[in-house]
């Protein structure tokens, strides 16, 4: 028990906090997948890096973590992308044939066609590798100055070049970083130390002192004197743009009505708009707009209602109906220079109540689904006379809210339910909806037909279009070098097929003009992405802040039976609804072929996005064939390497305790021996029961010198185990130079 116990040994306390270190360094690298792609929930893997760590950190023996990491994947991997039980064959007969058939898209980098299930099961994959070697050269190694500069500069890199603000991330990876180093180098300082009883001094000393530093120098930061930016576009710079570039003509990005000229670069602004604390991260609509001109959006013909008391009026089935939903509550507050008459919500309205000022009167515009605020208690008023007859509309005195609390339901839309919707559209619709300018050239038309060529139903259209735009590689997100469309020309037009870059504008309106042209109902929206979440408070509400740079637009199709549902065209934006991928189909899911795209560049941002189940593939069924050459040729290589593995296996041990005594350096003295004589038993013979070291020692056949060295190693042992005594420095350095020998010594 004793020779067990000294190879199974404890981690300490500092182990441990080393250990959280590390992982607080790895969730920084995950936390940009919620903003950058259309990742829904991060918490899968949170557990796959912490559960890493602390089975690397538990359990010495590296051979026995592999197969518990493995199974602990595959749980995760059924908890989250599984319905049926865990001991159902059939989910792990889906998984294995969905990664067989997917791993030649894998070697193809076409990671749009892979379904959902793949991707997200690479992606675990590689999280454990990853997790697994940093545990090892940042725990054992103690080398971890790499990984914090590698942070830092992965951050950077979001920062500049993508729409991320990495800037409290860049803080907290400076602060762990300098931490996790500080208790590395310590825990070093503490091996070396002479004396027992001085080592916890030694480390809670060095510690504060690490702590009190890091204190200085953020304090000194935050208070000294800042000077503005003096490169404001790192982008435009490096490109050899900056300096030409008109500032003063670029539009700033942020939400207004004006919406009949879109087009032409602008400039990013951080400044904040409103904190929301809500139970839901999804978009914050705020209008539509029905009206295509050619260049711009406009509004056709609105309905208006004046609604006097918001807090007790309740809207029912203003966008869908039909679907399964979640409720969410959420209360805004502008913080910022800007505020707005119109109110911001997620997914369909339900409430409005707490706003402030409370003198305001909410006029609804029914067409749009649009909230705007009115200054005053008043119902609909006399704004003109047209051929002898009044026209009634709202207040026209806007009123700018401070904040207000809405009540929402987000839909979770049924994949069954709009497939099979139909194309029975009211006339309403149609005569609203599926306008088209003259100025929609024919070829327009023509590239939105052969996208669909194969799709059988209004919803195929609609994801093949999106995924066109979204993963096809032909469009690029830019928000600088963005040209004007010419005068005469189309803007969707032009976007397709001219300047192939542009921006959310762009992409929306690309994808419903485009469905309009196959006579599918289509609107274009507008409002704010989710922001940024920081922070949740006791009630799991989330905080977010949502700021002028999150300003978006994407768009919403009218399905029969169900009502409008928002889709995103926009490559580096998340879905903003979640699909419930219900249908069952006799057949194997084919997925909507794109056009020809060989000679293409590759898309920006835009390929290998995953998500949790929010969007994108659905799992494949048990439909897909996997050639039985294939199972076969498996098979034979497991056998294979199962054979190579048992021959080998005297080899691999000794490998392997060789390796384990080269990392024990920090060990004492009598737990390096013990990983030493089980290293001796595997190359030369086995102790006897009762056989004490010495006579083991004496028995064994050895050359002279490894025998003396050897000897005078057991005698060490035997002075320092059963006689107390500490082993002077001296003795030290010299029974780990013998130890050195020895291991480099031994051969199988």
């Amino acid at each position: 028990m004793h020779r067990l116990m000294s190879v199974w040994r404890r981690p300490t306390i500092w182990e441990w906090v080393l250990a959280l270190f590390l992982f607080l360094m790895l969730r920084e690298w995950l936390i940009p997948l919620q903003t950058l792609t259309d990742t829904g929930i991060l918490w899968p893997f949170y557990a796959i890096v912490g559960g890493v760590i602390i089975i690397d950190l538990l359990i010495p023996y590296r051979w026995l973590t592999l197969p518990i990491k493995a199974l602990g994947l595959i749980v995760l991997l059924h908890a989250t992308l599984f319905d049926k039980p865990f001991f159902d064959s059939e989910w792990i007969g889906q998984l294995y044939g969905q990664m067989i058939h997917d791993l030649p898209l894998a070697f193809q980098q076409d990671w749009a066609s892979m379904s959902i299930l793949s991707r997200n099961t690479m992606f675990d994959l590689v999280l454990v590798l990853l997790a697994t070697m940093l545990t090892y050269l940042v725990l054992e190694q103690r080398q971890g100055l790499w990984f914090v500069f590698l942070t830092e500069l992965y951050l950077a890199v979001l920062d500049t070049f993508l729409p991320y603000d990495a800037s409290a991330g860049v803080v907290r990876t400076l602060i762990i970083g300098f931490l996790m180093l500080a208790i590395s180098h310590l825990m070093k300082m503490m091996n070396m130390a002479t004396l027992a009883g001085k080592r916890s001094r030694i480390m809670l000393n060095s510690l504060m002192a690490s702590v009190l530093v890091i204190m200085a120098c953020i304090s000194i930061g935050y208070a000294a004197p800042k000077s503005g930016p003096s490169w404001p576009d790192p982008i435009a710079f490096l490109t050899g743009k900056g300096k030409d570039t008109p500032v003063g003509v670029m539009k700033k990005v942020g939400y207004d009505n004006n919406d009949e000229r879109l087009g032409g670069p602008f400039l990013q602004d951080n400044t904040l708009v409103f904190i929301a604390k809500t139970n839901e991260h999804s978009y914050w609509r705020g209008d539509s707009k029905d009206v295509y001109t050619g260049v711009g959006w406009e509004k056709g013909d609105r309905e208006y209602e004046s609604i006097l008391d918001p807090q007790t009026y309740t809207w029912e089935n203003t966008l869908f109906q039909g679907l399964e939903t979640k409720k969410v509550q959420a209360t805004l507050e502008f913080k910022g220079p800007q505020q707005f008459p119109t109110v911001f919500y997620q997914g369909q309205l339900k409430k409005v109540s707490n706003y402030a000022p409370p003198e305001a009167t909410v006029v609804y515009d029914k067409m749009n689904q649009q909230l705007e605020v009115r200054a005053g208690k008043i119902n609909l008023v006399q704004l003109s006379e047209k051929n002898g007859r009044p026209e009634y509309g709202p207040n026209p005195l806007l009123l700018k809210l401070n904040q207000y609390k809405v009540e929402t339901e987000v839909p979770i839309v049924s994949e069954k339910a709009v497939t099979n919707a139909g194309t029975n559209y009211p006339d309403d619709i149609k005569e609203r909806y599926l306008q088209v300018p003259a100025s929609v050239p024919p070829r327009v038309r023509e590239l939105a037909a052969t996208i669909t060529k194969d799709a059988k139903t209004p919803y195929d259209k609609v994801r093949a279009i999106e995924n066109y735009l979204r993963s096809s590689g032909k469009y690029k997100y830019e928000t600088k070098d963005v040209p004007v469309a010419p005068e005469g020309q189309d803007f969707v037009d032009h976007f397709l097929f001219d300047s192939l870059r542009g921006y959310c504008d762009h992409f929306s309106t690309s994808m419903a003009i485009m469905l309009r042209t196959l006579d599918i109902p289509t609107r274009w929206v507008k409002g704010f992405a989710p922001g940024e979440r920081v922070g949740t408070d006791a009630f799991n509400y989330e905080t977010v802040e949502v700021r002028n740079k999150d300003a978006h637009s994407w768009v919403e199709v009218y399905f029969p039976g169900v009502g409008w549902v928002p889709f995103e065209a926009t490559s580096t934006f998340m879905s903003p609804v979640r699909f419930n991928y219900d249908l069952v189909t006799s057949k194997p899911e084919i997925p909507v072929p794109l056009p020809n795209l060989a000679n293409q560049t590759d898309s920006d941002r835009g390929n290998g996005r995953f998500n949790e189940l929010e969007e994108g593939d659905s799992p494949a069924g048990s439909g897909i064939k996997i050639p039985w050459q294939v199972n076969a040729g498996l098979a034979v290589v497991v056998v294979a390497a199962g054979i190579i593995v048992w021959r080998r296996k005297q080899d691999i041990q000794l490998w392997w305790m060789r390796r384990q005594l080269n990392q024990e350096r920090s060990s004492e003295f009598p737990d390096r021996y013990h990983l030493l004589m089980r290293m001796m038993e595997r190359v030369y013979t086995r102790r006897q029961p009762g056989e004490t070291l010495r006579e083991y020692v004496g028995r064994m056949t050895l050359p002279a010198d490894k025998r003396q060295d050897l000897r005078y190693l057991t005698e060490l042992y035997e002075r320092t185990v059963y006689g107390y005594k500490q082993m002077e420095q001296n003795a030290r350095t010299i029974a780990e130079q013998i130890l050195e020998r020895l291991i480099r010594q031994l051969k199988p």
